[in-house]
């Protein structure tokens, strides 16, 4: 541990990792030759200090010092080996490298408190499956969903009506530790859901939204899997909240979109109306959220942890509510995998660079799927040719 403070207190160190320069790059590159063993400690030191994240936000010289102290005993703690716990890091012996670390913008990172302890036990790598849409009840219950597109919608009574057929409600003993209902719709289907709250939700191909019976405690949570379009009831003293794979997004009574399939590597939001705010899952304690206005996107990326906003044209990320797509300058993959979704086929193509291909356009996926497909391949100036086992084969 005394090997790894050394550099958690080396005020050159922390400035090397953060910003690092020419000067910087070669004092610590000669170091780590002339000290072959020390770059294992400055490795983990390195580790260490990225686990932190940089926020727009200043904090008091105090706070400063108590969070990086805080800090530097957790590590102390983790390193100790079973010995007797001490304390090595004076409050005053690391305030100066606390203020360096703050004003950068480190913090510690934190798991945002979820109020249905039910949401503890989502399986998010369970796989969806792969034939008809349905919904598994709280009760275990296993109902299937026959069509392609279906409605479901939770009554005043307690009821739950699907497709005009109409099932018993359930009765839960303990509320607080009930467990959730999922929707679960495959490829090549498209659900709408009425939820307990009377908060609609249309959910895509390939999707999985988990929810409780009845929604209790502060806020109203969710768990979102693939890709939904939400149009929430208004309720101020409960804020709807959804919990998609890295971030919580959360409002008080919004229309918006969140695609957030666990193959795409991003989570893209789009705001139509309201305000949301997105958190990041692991973000730093006094972290600020992002906040968005109707006509935003906000894309994260799930490899860089990086959160980026701008303008759009919001009708050209909900028009697959109807069984339209229209996209501009977007990559031929991105467009081949909605398709994959929404029809429940498979391309492969011939040649990785046809992947990176910029198209733009309008379709009515509702129309002959060959005919779809056509053009696609005419506005990408590709072939699309069925193999034999069904998939299909993108050619230059």
């Amino acid at each position: 541990m005394d090997n790894l403070s050394k550099y958690l207190e080396d005020i050159d160190f922390i400035s090397w990792i953060f910003e690092p320069s020419d000067r910087l790059n070669s004092i610590w590159l000669k170091y780590q030759t002339a000290n072959p063993e020390e770059v294992k400690n400055i490795r983990m030191a390195r580790k260490v200090i990225l686990q932190f994240r940089t926020v727009v936000q200043s904090l008091s010289e105090e706070e400063k010092i108590i969070l990086f102290s805080r800090v530097l005993k957790q590590i102390e703690e983790k390193q100790k080996s079973g010995k007797t716990k001490r304390f090595l890091f004076g409050f005053a012996k690391y305030a100066a490298v606390a203020i360096l670390f703050f004003s950068i913008g480190a913090l510690l990172f934190y798991q945002p408190e979820i109020t249905n302890q039910a949401f503890y036990a989502f399986d998010s790598d369970e796989q969806i499956p792969t034939s008809q849409a349905q919904l598994i009840r709280s009760n275990g219950e296993n109902v299937i969903i026959g069509d392609q597109r279906s409605t479901i919608s939770y009554q005043k009574t307690g009821e739950l009506v699907i497709n005009n057929d109409t099932l018993k409600s359930i009765k839960s003993d303990s509320k607080s530790s009930q467990t959730l209902n999922q929707l679960i719709t495959p490829y090549g289907t498209t659900s709408e859901i009425i939820l307990p709250d009377g908060t609609k939700v249309y959910l895509n191909a390939g999707s999985r939204l988990a929810y409780p019976d009845l929604f209790t405690g502060d806020t109203r949570e969710v768990i979102l899997l693939g890709e939904a379009y939400f149009e929430v009831r208004h309720d101020t003293k409960h804020p709807f909240v959804v919990l998609a794979n890295d971030l919580r997004i959360k409002d008080l009574g919004t229309r918006f979109n969140v695609s957030a399939y666990p193959a795409d590597g991003r989570i893209e939001t789009t705001l139509t109306e309201g305000k949301v705010t997105i958190r990041q899952n692991n973000s730093g304690l006094f972290s600020r959220d992002t906040e968005l206005i109707p006509g935003q996107l906000a894309s994260y990326s799930r490899q860089t942890r990086e959160m980026t906003v701008k303008s759009v044209n919001v009708e050209d990320y909900i028009l697959w509510t109807q069984g339209m797509m229209k996209f501009e300058t977007v990559d031929l993959n991105r467009i081949i995998k909605k398709l994959e979704r929404f029809y429940n086929i498979r391309f492969q193509f011939d040649d990785s660079r046809l992947e990176t291909l910029k198209i733009s356009g309008k379709l009515e996926l509702n129309e002959d799927r060959n005919e779809v497909l056509e053009r696609i391949a005419r506005t990408a100036s590709v072939k699309i040719i069925m193999n034999e086992d069904g998939t299909y084969a993108i050619l230059k």
